[in-house]
């Protein structure tokens, strides 16, 4: 038997999906503070004035209709102005953050995408403020992207510690693991953005060497099958660093590792997390007509959206154990 902060059970048999999802649903239910980061997150998208890059970003729309109305019918390029402009509109420097949170931890957030189209409860915040300069939009999203991250190593470590094995707390231990875990997110994060921009870079000079339309779109589908692979033996690498205490080299290993010795069990909780996720977000999204609505579905995204975060950790935790016991069945026994 194996005991941790939320249950107990038995260790003979590794957990499945269906049991990691439902230890996860449990341990939410049993730890609600753990909803605290990403509910606060929403309600700082849904009530705070929009800092909007719809200005700084209208010069270079301008340039991309001008294109499009030499190469295009004057209803088509109608219909491109009209899609450029809402896009636009709904450019957020928090969205923005909360996005690029999203994507590198899986910080559940239901308005980082639909915060333009909810308007504020508070009548005097609805206006938005422009960002006009690049350089301010860059100072703006490290600043938050950072502080971001911040808040989310303490909303992982909240979550871990339901999943660790018991131990004796020592004073301050919590605090040392949240700053281990910021610094060890910003890596992470370094490290996709590094792979992101590698692919595109990789992208333009082939374009540019080859000059074909059809090239270009293959090597697009290659570099999207990549990075897809990439998301998905990463996918544990949050959770291993929360759980285990660890730095991303190893979290990277573990992670990987996770798909090399269990692929099947642990590609299916990938596919049920991101089709649960995203899924349920557009249920709860139907939720925003209204204020109350608008709570309903905050509160309920965050549910799941923890839910399953825990539900991975609950999964690398177990088969974590599963190693171990492995390791210790192959030991060659003392004489």
């Amino acid at each position: 038997m194996r005991q941790t902060n939320t249950r107990t059970v038995a260790e003979q048999k590794p957990l499945g999906v269906i049991e990691s999802v439902s230890a996860g649903l449990g341990l939410v239910w049993r730890r609600p503070w753990t909803l605290l980061v990403p509910i606060v997150l929403d309600v700082v998208l849904w009530v705070l004035p929009r800092l909007s890059l719809a200005e700084m970003f209208r010069p270079y729309m301008r340039q991309i209709l001008n294109v499009a109305a030499l190469q295009t019918d004057p209803q088509v390029a109608e219909g491109t102005r009209r899609s450029l402009e809402q896009a636009i509109e709904a450019f957020n420097v928090l969205g923005i953050v909360a996005t690029m949170l999203n994507a590198v931890t899986r910080l559940p957030t239901l308005l980082a995408v639909d915060a333009a189209d909810v308007p504020s409860p508070v009548p005097a915040w609805t206006s938005s403020i422009p960002v006009l300069e690049p350089a301010v939009f860059l100072f703006l999203f490290v600043s938050f992207f950072l502080l971001g991250l911040l808040f989310v190593a303490l909303y992982l470590e909240w979550i871990a510690q339901g999943v660790r094995p018991l131990e004796t707390p020592v004073a301050g231990a919590s605090l040392l693991r949240v700053a281990k875990l910021w610094l060890r997110l910003i890596l992470f994060a370094m490290l996709l953005a590094g792979f992101l921009s590698g692919a595109v870079l990789v992208l333009l000079l082939l374009t540019a060497i080859f000059n074909s339309p059809g090239f270009a779109g293959f090597v697009m589908l290659l570099i999207t099958v990549g990075l897809f692979w990439v998301f998905i033996y990463f996918f544990f690498v949050p959770s291993a660093a929360a759980v285990s205490d660890i730095g991303v080299r190893e979290a990277l290993k573990r992670s990987t590792l996770l798909f090399r010795a269990f692929f099947w069990s642990t590609l299916g909780l990938v596919a049920l997390s991101v089709f649960l996720d995203r899924g349920m977000a557009i249920i709860w999204d139907g939720f925003t007509v209204s204020t109350f609505g608008v709570v309903i579905g905050i509160v309920a995204n965050a549910f799941i959206g923890t839910a399953l975060l825990a539900a991975s950790m609950v999964y690398y935790q177990d088969r974590l154990n599963a190693f171990e016991r492995m390791r210790q069945a192959v030991k060659p026994t003392k004489k």
